[in-house]
């Protein structure tokens, strides 16, 4: 009997051991967090299983979060454990933080709880989030969420959040000021300036004295034009904060107002003394650098870089080397001047001279400087190869492949011509045939496989075959990648006029493929796409089903049309130009940031959204292509 016991007891004792474990890894969807009421400065426990979500059966995922206040506060790696299919990490909140937004990654893929971010909110003792809690998420929804987690920018998501904060926390209004005008600006741009007026008139009756209400009262009213209050309020900051953000980029804008280089060299220099610990006295040195390059004063701009390489961003030097490449210019002066790149980056590499940005995490901060490495490394290989110093020229460009993971085809590309160049047909042959599976490869790499194929076997036969494998499974990979990133969302309609003051309705266009491109004079990547997207609109120049429409938005100048125009007839850019001159089409399609690309289907939906430019014009064309042939 007492063994029946004993049996009874060790069985009980064993469900429920079982059954506990089991209740602790079940949970409905993919995400589950607990305590699920989070106090800040309390530990969060994230449980993750894969299987429903686009990162199923990917290996490595890896967790970041992304602490929030008003703004993006930290971003952090998180440990995460794999017990079977169920991931677990920790994250520790701080005493300031109001919320917790999460993403989980595979490589370059993302699970981003279908463009929300996976949120926790802080909670107060009775499991309600504390204030700001929701107008935080608001805030990542406007501006930052889009950037570093790929959330929507919507900023209709963005309101709700924000005034439903501000129904039941009134006395946070002063701290996201800024964020909620600039929601207000893109929903309601009729009202808007009658909202922001009544709101600044009504809190400029209480004692404002934190450094980002005062800073959001002098901004807002010297935008309504009022520059007496304006002023009202900067003097407060100038006398109680005089190194606020605020006026950091008052300074900025008077710098960028100036042409002269020896004034802004003694701005930058008076900046610095001001606001010694400022993110931006790179940005001021980096635009000085600029001015040298522009000028193409390539003496000027390496005396400068020799005395401000330590104050300038790491990228300035491959950016000022890449112009005197493409010029033709003297090229023992940009070997001097790239030395001083690569040096600098191998420091910043080891001993980085800042702290962590806010938003990257430790390893995405240092995958940034190894790219950073690998670029100056790239324009380094590409000097001593003009200098015909070619062996040396393979030793940097193969640690260049290796720093930005072999996925940059431009230095792929190079790396190919000079394995051939110097010999090494067996590794170039390798190299290349890996370079084209996985997609990272350019039109010249065929070329370049087909004579280190020729050298390697003595012979062309075979070749086309032994090519086409690695080409169609590279096309394969291709296509499988943009099915799984294809989405169905209703296209925002809209009407715009074109550069001849004809208007123009998306509606005129059901039933065909469209391809409507958000773009700007003075966007750098929007017109470093533009030659690939010539390519891509002679190619399709007679297929009636396809309608290509370049829409001109966020421009920074007055005369809006005339700049455009003139920048389209000056490049005999073959395209159809709209011009949202009042930003309203680039809002309703909640574009974060430029170049983008919304591909249309006949139906009026959105199937593909493409966001910046790779930097190579053959892959711009192939990928646009496989998505026209899947929609049509």
């Amino acid at each position: 009997m007492k063994f029946v016991s004993r049996l009874i007891l060790a069985i009980f004792i064993t469900t429920l051991l079982f059954v506990s474990c089991s209740q602790e890894e079940r949970f409905e969807g993919s995400f589950y967090y607990s305590p699920q009421n989070v106090k800040a400065g309390e530990e969060i426990t994230v449980k993750y299983n894969p299987d429903s979500s686009n990162l199923a059966g990917k290996e490595d995922i890896s967790l970041i979060a992304y602490l929030y206040s008003n703004k993006l506060e930290n971003t952090v790696d998180v440990p995460i454990t794999n017990n079977g299919k169920i991931y677990t990490g920790k994250i520790r909140t701080n005493e300031n933080t109001l919320g917790v937004l999460l993403k989980f990654k595979s490589g370059n893929e993302i699970d981003n709880n279908n463009k929300d971010g996976y949120v926790v909110y802080i909670t107060d003792h009775e499991g309600n989030p504390i204030a700001g809690s929701y107008a935080g998420y608001g805030a990542a929804y406007n501006r930052w969420g889009a950037y570093y987690i790929d959330m929507d920018r919507d900023k209709e998501k963005a309101y709700k959040l924000i005034i439903k904060d501000f129904t039941e926390h009134p006395e946070i209004k002063p701290i996201f000021l800024n964020t909620y005008f600039e929601v207000v600006s893109g929903i309601k741009p009729e009202k808007k300036e009658a909202i922001i007026k009544k709101e600044l008139d009504e809190l400029a009756k209480t004692n404002l004295s934190g450094v980002e209400e005062l800073s959001a009262m002098a901004d807002w009213y010297g935008r309504l034009g009022d520059e007496k209050l304006a002023e009202e309020y900067k003097t407060k900051l100038i006398e109680n904060y005089p190194d606020s953000e605020f006026l950091e980029n008052l300074r900025i804008k008077e710098f960028k107002k100036e042409e002269d280089v020896d004034k802004k060299i003694k701005m930058a220099q008076d900046f610095e003394k001001d606001f010694p610990n400022s993110e931006n006295i790179d940005y001021l040195y980096d635009k000085i650098a600029n001015v040298y390059r522009d000028d193409k004063d390539y003496n000027q701009a390496l005396r400068f870089l020799q005395k401000n390489g330590d104050k300038t961003s790491s990228y300035r030097f491959y950016s000022v080397v890449k112009r005197m490449l493409d010029e033709n210019a003297d090229m023992n002066q940009a070997l001097k001047i790239i030395e001083l790149g690569v040096n600098r980056c191998r420091n910043e590499l080891k001993n980085p001279s800042q702290e962590k940005p806010n938003y990257l995490s430790e390893s995405e901060w240092q995958a940034k400087r190894k790219f950073y490495l690998g670029i100056n490394l790239y324009a380094h290989g590409r000097v001593l190869y003009e200098l015909d110093r070619r062996e040396e020229a393979l030793t940097a460009i193969e640690e260049a492949t290796q720093l930005t993971n072999e996925e940059d085809d431009v230095i792929n590309e190079f790396y190919a011509k000079l394995l051939i160049e110097n010999g090494h047909y067996d590794v170039a042959m390798d190299k290349i045939t890996e370079f084209i599976k996985t997609g990272y490869a350019t039109a010249q790499m065929k070329d370049f496989l087909k004579e280190a194929y020729l050298n390697e076997k003595g012979t062309e036969d075979g070749f086309e075959a032994y090519a086409e494998q690695f080409e169609d499974a590279a096309k394969e990979k291709l296509i499988t990648k943009l099915k799984n990133e294809m989405m169905l969302e209703p296209a925002p309609a809209f009407t715009l006029k074109d550069l001849t003051g004809t208007e123009v309705s998306l509606a005129k266009y059901k039933g065909k493929t469209v391809i409507v491109d958000f773009w700007a004079t003075w966007c750098g990547p929007c017109l470093a796409s533009f030659p690939g997207m010539k390519k891509s609109v002679e190619k399709y120049q007679d297929d009636e089903k396809v309608k290509f429409l370049f829409v001109n938005s966020w421009e920074r100048v007055e005369n809006k049309k005339q700049v455009a125009s003139e920048f389209i007839a000056k490049n005999e850019y073959p395209f159809h130009v709209l011009l949202d001159d009042e930003n309203k089409v680039i809002e309703k399609f909640k574009v974060s940031g430029i170049p983008t690309k919304f591909i249309i289907d006949k139906e009026g939906n959105i199937r593909f959204k493409s966001i910046g430019f790779a930097g190579s014009d053959d892959k711009l064309v192939e990928e646009l292509s496989v998505m026209i042939s899947l929609l049509n």
